[in-house]
């Protein structure tokens, strides 16, 4: 300290108060005029805000459209007047509502201005304004200042927030469980297809509303014993839940579709959400399956409802090649699997590119999955539909098709599509006046040389090229309340769409943005 002169210290001292107080808002006069938020919420209230209980609840930050509506649902149920402040204070959002006022009681700079809004999503084409900041000054018998924060990582806050202040908590308690009760009822989410944000999601709302996929029966081309598999486990038990339920039999089901890539487990979901119409069901793929907790919430929240989890095989890994503790996401899958009793109306359906790696304790146990059914590359028969409706509008079907199909032995829907493709971008250079554009013999029997040839073996992989794909021992084995499905050529092939399903996380899951 003794390199230290006196007027050395008192300037730092003079340097950090100066910063304490800019920080603080400490000396910016706003004018004797000007009303601050702590004044104006005692007016409302008629007391001093500070002497007041307040009672705080918290939702998910998915569930931010769901608490507006519910808040504006029971305001217009009171039909008492109210008005929504804010105040453009920099600290606003880093204290609790009484520190806000408290603070506000010597910083004249938290003065009172319009709430903060954010639009979120409610389906796939609409959004609903929620206020992400403002304080909501109910009038009434019991008159009420409530908070409203959404969720603002920046500040650490992941939740949407309610603070409401009132001389009587018991009212204030009530109104949080009529909130809560209205929040379910009128969540946006009933009824819809929805996805979760990963947890490293960098802005925007943290659930994306994706359309019901349109996805005919006669646009699938599947051995009858594996559709029918498919269909049993999620369609047939959902028409007879009433049925079954008098009988006491439980509706909690499992079904795991397994295959490599490109052969179209998306594809199936897909068909099977189709057929489920007003059914809510949440997908989760690559690191949105670590909300795999919140999804099941949801399911049991709008039931009836589907937990879809795609490539499982990312989090449910043999626990025995890794020390013990090693994947909390795996056992997080399976205590919500075996979470939900046993009344819950609520499929699980998993996917997976390597059913060899998943845990045994996921696979075989009653109640988690029940049923499985491989998706695996085409047959012949198969082969040759594919092409044809690949290209259906190009002349295709008049080739002869009988060598392609030959020399595309073991290849999926995904290469049969880029061959199409592939064939089409050919004619039209070699033809660059032809309208439309025509597949000639030639145009075909190239494109398949091409990707047959040695020097695109890398393209013929990510395509999604069969490549010994490993099954789990045995065909139409029943045990431990796991049936597998299974044939030589058992498969779900299709046309139409994007079969990508070895794509990275993104806010939409592969194979879900397009028709």
């Amino acid at each position: 300290m003794d390199q230290f002169e006196d007027e050395e210290l008192r300037h730092e001292a003079r340097m950090l108060r100066a910063l304490i107080d800019r920080f603080l808002g400490e000396g910016e006069d706003a004018g004797p005029d000007v009303v601050t938020i702590v004044g104006r919420v005692e007016e409302h209230l008629g007391v001093d805000p500070l002497t007041q209980s307040v009672v705080t609840v918290r939702w998910a930050p998915h569930e931010h459209a769901d608490v507006q509506l519910a808040l504006e649902r029971w305001l217009s149920s009171t039909g008492g007047p109210f008005e929504i402040i804010g105040t453009p204070h920099h600290a606003r959002r880093h204290q609790t509502f009484t520190e806000m006022l408290q603070y506000a009681r010597r910083d004249r700079g938290f003065v009172v201005g319009p709430p903060d809004w954010v639009h979120v999503p409610v389906s796939p084409d609409d959004t609903h304004p929620c206020v992400s900041f403002g304080v909501y000054l109910v009038a009434g018998a019991t008159p009420l200042a409530v908070l409203l924060r959404g969720p603002d990582p920046q500040t650490g806050n992941p939740f949407v927030q309610l603070e409401i202040l009132s001389s009587d908590p018991e009212f204030a308690r009530q109104l949080v469980e009529d909130l809560r009760r209205l929040a379910i009822e009128l969540s946006p989410v009933r009824g819809q297809i929805v996805t979760l944000a990963s947890p490293d999601h960098g802005g925007g709302s943290p659930i994306t509303f994706l359309r019901r996929p349109r996805v005919r029966r006669d646009q699938l081309v599947l051995p009858d014993d594996a559709l029918s598999a498919v269909e049993r486990q999620v369609l047939d038990v959902a028409g007879l839940r009433d049925r079954l339920r008098a009988a006491g039999q439980h509706l909690k089901r499992g079904l795991l579709l397994y295959g490599p890539p490109g052969t179209g487990k998306t594809h199936t979901v897909r068909y099977v959400l189709a057929r489920l119409d007003g059914v809510t069901a949440v997908v989760l793929s690559g690191l949105a399956l670590h909300q795999v907790s919140a999804a099941c919430e949801l399911a049991k929240r709008h039931q009836p409802s589907v937990v879809v989890l795609e490539d499982v095989d990312l989090v449910a890994g043999d626990r025995s090649f890794g020390p013990p503790g090693s994947n909390p996401l795996l056992f997080e899958v399976l205590n919500q699997l075996d979470g939900l009793g046993d009344d819950a109306d609520v499929v699980f359906v998993l996917t997976t590119n390597r059913v060899e790696v998943l845990e045994r304790a996921l696979a075989e146990r009653p109640g988690r999955v029940d049923e499985a059914v491989e998706i695996a590359a085409p047959d012949a028969p198969g082969r040759e539909r594919l092409l044809r409706l690949y290209g259906a509008d190009t002349g295709l079907p008049d080739l002869d098709l009988g060598p392609t199909v030959e020399r595309t032995d073991g290849l999926t829907a995904t290469f049969l599509r880029e061959l199409v493709r592939r064939a089409v971008v050919a004619a039209a250079l070699d033809r660059p006046d032809e309208a439309p554009i025509r597949l000639q013999q030639h145009d075909l029997d190239t494109a398949v040389e091409q990707l047959l040839a040695s020097r695109t073996r890398l393209t013929r992989a990510l395509l999604g090229e069969d490549r010994g794909f490993a099954e789990p021992p045995g065909r139409h084995v029943s045990g431990h309340g796991f049936t597998y499905a299974v044939g030589q050529h058992h498969g779900m092939f299709y046309g139409g769409m994007d079969p990508d399903e070895d794509a990275g996380p993104a806010p939409v899951p592969p194979g879900w943005d397009d028709d």
